[in-house]
């Protein structure tokens, strides 16, 4: 629901801003991303996994949480005021990302109440609020664009949408009694960043490498062409946030069945590959075949063209984010945070190079080239550490037929002359064919799959 109605934001503000506002939209949109990691400290990760394994300590967990978010919401409001002064940018911009740098102390209480829902494995009050605080976020904001304003009035959305958030969790939570004796306590506070920080510095890295493309496109090529890549990349984003979304559903359950029922959290790592991606590789293809319907039907306007092109560049990298995300929270899981925070500071350090390299060379086609090459990176890392950490998951017996298919579907179907509606129903069904050809299902699947939408 929040990448739904995020992605119809973006659109709207490319229409009524063009490339440049929607550059200077992802740019504001970067800079939130990147600090409220920032200022969750990593916590998040660590207590989720603490209160899995003891619910009934959700109490004491959300306190210490609480007051280390609320400060790490003062540091990283601080750090994003003086990286975006420090890099330059344009007046209006500046001032949005000061307005947005308010919008964390209430992300903080929202971190806190959010990872008491997640351990608790009661996620479905997430869902909820954030899809009602992100719909009256997206009305406003509509209204606000079709009334002349723009990126400072988008940025007080994201305040608005935040303190919101916060109300309906509150309300949300009531009944699990968290504010009950209510104590601050600094020093516990404090001690969990400590406790946490190879999570915080796997966040970090994670959500930097995330945004590499956007900062290093911004300050390289200007905002206009990172308006272009953002208008394609927002697509791929889509589909990411679904496979993000399974990683983290999945991480609590993981965190139990490692210590609980390890064959039943090896097949878990296993299945979610291999099922997970079947299903990428038709998304990627159908991102291929279908860029430039796709670009045309969402912009509407001439200036677009190229991101049709970048689409097509990054729709590998829907797979490729797939793998990562569930070989990290395998790591993670497995108690193997320290191999994930050096899998995500190597990925990091090479990204950068990779982006610095090929956006100066290539601009926004390198841009698109070095997210799958840094992606592919990481992939390569984390499934290293985890066969030496953990000796599991084989990722390439979980994956090879998946892309063997979508290769030869590629191959034989991508450059068709033909109706895009009949290459892509025709790509479908080869894709869907050759998966049954080869064996890629059992009869057993079906079951696994109802567990898994679970």
């Amino acid at each position: 629901m929040r990448i739904a109605f995020n992605a119809i934001l973006s659109i709207f503000v490319a229409r009524q801003l063009g490339a440049a506002g929607l550059g200077k939209y992802a740019v504001l949109a970067a800079y939130w991303n990147v600090f409220q990691v920032v200022a969750t400290l990593g916590v998040p990760r660590l207590v989720i996994r603490a209160i899995a394994r003891e619910p009934e300590a959700s109490r004491f967990w959300f306190q210490r949480t609480l007051v280390n978010q609320l400060i790490g919401a003062g540091v990283g409001g601080f750090a994003l005021l003086a990286t975006a002064n420090l890099l330059r940018h344009p007046p209006d911009t500046l001032l949005a990302l000061a307005v947005v740098a308010l919008a964390l102390a209430p992300a903080a209480v929202v971190s806190a109440l959010e990872t008491v829902f997640q351990g608790r494995q009661e996620m479905h009050w997430i869902p909820l609020a954030q899809g009602v605080a992100t719909a009256l976020q997206l009305l406003l904001s509509v209204v606000l664009l079709l009334s002349g304003y723009g990126i400072v009035a988008l940025a007080w959305t994201i305040v608005l949408g935040q303190v919101c958030l916060v109300l309906m969790e509150i309300w949300a939570a009531r009944s699990l009694f968290l504010w009950q004796s209510f104590q601050v306590q600094l020093s516990p506070a404090l001690r969990l960043f400590w406790d946490a920080l190879d999570f915080f510095l796997n966040s970090l890295s994670v959500v930097l490498f995330s945004r590499l493309d956007v900062l290093i496109l911004s300050q390289l090529a200007g905002e206009q062409a990172t308006g272009l890549y953002n208008a394609a990349f927002l697509i791929i984003q889509m589909v990411n946030f679904l496979s993000s979304s399974y990683s983290n559903a999945a991480y609590p359950v993981l965190s139990h069945l490692f210590t609980a029922a390890w064959e039943r959290f090896a097949d878990l790592m296993y299945q979610s590959l291999r099922f997970g991606t079947a299903v990428n590789v038709l998304a990627a293809i159908w991102l291929a075949i279908g860029a430039q319907p796709i670009i045309g039907l969402l912009y509407h306007r001439e200036e677009y063209l190229m991101s049709a092109r970048l689409l097509q560049w990054c729709a590998p990298f829907v797979v490729i984010f797939l793998w990562n995300a569930i070989l990290s929270s395998g790591l993670m899981a497995g108690n193997q945070q320290r191999s994930s925070v050096i899998v995500a500071g190597v990925k990091l350090l090479l990204g950068f190079g990779y982006y610095l390299t090929l956006t100066a060379w290539l601009g926004p086609v390198g841009t698109a080239l070095a997210t799958v090459l840094a992606g592919l990176t990481g992939t390569v890392l984390n499934q290293l550490f985890l066969t030496r950490t953990l000796g599991l998951v084989a990722l390439p017996q979980a994956v090879w037929k998946p892309l063997a298919a979508g290769v030869v579907v590629v191959v034989l179907v991508g450059f068709l002359p033909a109706p895009w509606p009949l290459v892509l129903a025709g790509a479908t069904a080869l894709y869907g064919g050759l998966l049954l050809v080869m064996g890629a299902f059992r009869a057993a699947d079906w079951q696994l799959l109802r567990q898994m939408a679970r």
